[in-house]
């Protein structure tokens, strides 16, 4: 089960937020931790094997991505039993609607994420389309 899919600008903000369960994942804590875990993988890890954290029976898996020139990381929350190439599968799709839909959006310094929310339907079809259970959007969002 996928828990939650965020996707970051370059400088670390959180342009876009989707939960599908545990409601209490906080997106800023959470941004506040991919941006230091990307920094510290950057250092240590230049070929991008620092990219899945598991913890107990959740998994983590960030994913930056160039865009064009502009760096955007897509960042999934999962249980640790969901399958990688149907993450994947996600993570590309959703970069394919980024470029094509929404680059402008978010990059810069500041988001503006009333621009993004039409990727709420966008996510809701492509779930639909994969066979997926989550409700997507069952939690609101702070």
């Amino acid at each position: 089960m996928i828990i939650s899919i965020m996707i970051y600008n370059a400088v670390g903000l959180m342009a876009y937020e989707a939960r599908f369960e545990r409601c209490e994942i906080n997106g800023d804590l959470v941004s506040g931790f991919v941006t230091a875990i990307d920094q510290f993988g950057c250092e240590l890890f230049p070929n991008n094997d620092l990219c899945n954290i598991v913890f107990s029976n959740t998994r983590m898996i960030i994913e930056p991505r160039d865009i064009d020139g502009t760096k955007v990381t897509f960042l999934v929350i999962a249980e640790i039993s969901e399958d990688d190439g149907q993450i994947m599968q996600i993570i590309n799709t959703l970069q394919e609607e980024v470029r094509a839909n929404y680059l402008e959006a978010i990059s810069g310094t500041v988001v503006n994420q009333s621009k993004l929310e039409p990727l709420n339907t966008f996510i809701v079809d492509l779930f639909k389309e994969l066979g997926r259970t989550e409700n997507p959007f069952a939690c609101a969002i702070d």
